[in-house]
């Protein structure tokens, strides 16, 4: 079996807003195609038509190669090989970033092609399928600017039978403080004090010193983690908060490559770490993130607010893995979010999510939506 092509797919759904936060409104598909007819399908919260000069791009060097220019002709059963292959030969305009994005995709796509070709779902060919279901959590954005509607955005997103949910704040928490922690504290009050809760900072706040007014709150919720508190430039303020009896989540906003990922392991300013499998390298990148969880005891949680491409190959990512975590469930209101594939995953009335069975993703996509909002 031989790869004969590589192809970048930009769908888009109306949202009505001017720019829209959530990446289920515009996606950046790419599949893989083999002389076999069999072909491999992955996800990427990338920008498309950049995804896409990665792809197509003539070879300039040995160094600037597109990724098709590398890969036709190619076995896509040897994905390690491949992988390094595309790694090595765009390390000039590459190593972190896009470039990682779009061997991202690739490789996901591949470990598609690989379950199906040998009728093995991802999670089998991972090593070991350890998880029949994982549990899920949700994320409530917006929350809104008073206690009404943070109660409303709640009640919606219980609607979903979900572990756990997490809360997504925006940047006026860093100046009104009072409005911030009265919030927190309603939103404690509604959800009962048996339900887990996370707070999704989306680097709010500058540096430590500008996060300390909300540490007691925090704990006074009893919050199970504070995701992105700060810019992944700012080392230094993780490294702060390292002792603040506050479990911090890192990676969601941006990391790519493992290198990428040492400095934090180094100084111990990741309790758990949040790579997306459409940016750190696909299945093979997620593996070399997970050796770094397991040699520093730190716990790995995906991130996913994207469609049920992403999700399925979360949920296969980690069935395999010995302890299982949560999966994050996007409750996105986009088209594409609920009808890309024939058979989209659903909650399980005990807040799980059930691992696909079928090979590869276990997925097929739904061909009347690519086409309808397929862009040209």
């Amino acid at each position: 079996m031989k790869i004969t092509d590589i192809d970048v797919i930009e769908l888009k759904a109306d949202s009505g807003r001017a720019l829209d936060l959530d990446p289920t409104y515009h996606c950046c598909l790419v599949r893989v195609m083999t002389d076999s007819g069999l072909s491999g399908i992955a996800e990427v919260d990338s920008v498309p038509s950049v995804i896409r000069a990665i792809v197509e791009a003539p070879a300039k060097t040995s160094t600037l190669m597109g990724l098709k220019a590398l890969l036709v002709g190619e076995d896509p059963g040897d994905i390690r090989r491949l992988w390094d292959r595309m790694y090595q030969h765009t390390s000039y305009y590459g190593r972190r970033g896009v470039v990682l994005h779009a061997i991202s995709a690739i490789d996901m796509a591949l470990w598609d092609l690989k379950g199906k070709a040998e009728g093995q779902p991802i999670a089998e060919l991972l090593g070991q399928r350890r998880h029949d279901a994982l549990p899920a959590y949700v994320t409530v954005y917006p929350l809104g600017r008073d206690p009404d509607e943070l109660r409303r955005a709640l009640d919606r997103t219980r609607a979903y039978p979900a572990r756990a949910i997490k809360l997504a704040i925006d940047g006026f928490w860093r100046e009104e403080r009072a409005l911030a922690q009265r919030l927190l504290l309603t939103a404690r009050e509604h959800l009962g004090d048996d339900m887990p809760i996370m707070l999704d900072a989306t680097a709010t706040f500058h540096d430590a010193a500008d996060i300390q007014w909300l540490l007691p709150v925090l704990k006074d919720c009893r919050i199970d983690w504070l995701e992105a508190p700060f810019s992944l430039d700012n080392l230094a303020a993780f490294e702060a908060l390292k002792n603040a009896g506050i479990p911090v989540a890192v990676g969601d906003t941006g990391l790519t490559a493992s290198a990428e990922w040492e400095p934090y392991f180094a100084a111990g300013a990741i309790d758990i770490a949040q790579p997306d499998i459409g940016w750190v390298g696909g299945f093979t990148g997620m593996n070399d993130i997970a050796t770094l969880c397991d040699h520093h005891g730190t716990r790995l949680v995906p991130h996913g607010w994207n469609t049920d491409i992403t999700l399925s190959a979360n949920l296969h990512f980690l069935a395999a893995r010995a302890t299982p975590e949560y999966a994050e469930f996007s409750t996105s209101d986009s088209p594409l979010r609920w009808a890309l594939v024939k058979e989209p995953r659903s909650l399980e009335p005990d807040g799980t999510l059930r691992v696909p069975e079928g090979p590869g993703l276990g997925i097929d996509l739904d061909d009347d939506t690519l086409t309808r909002y397929r862009v040209a």
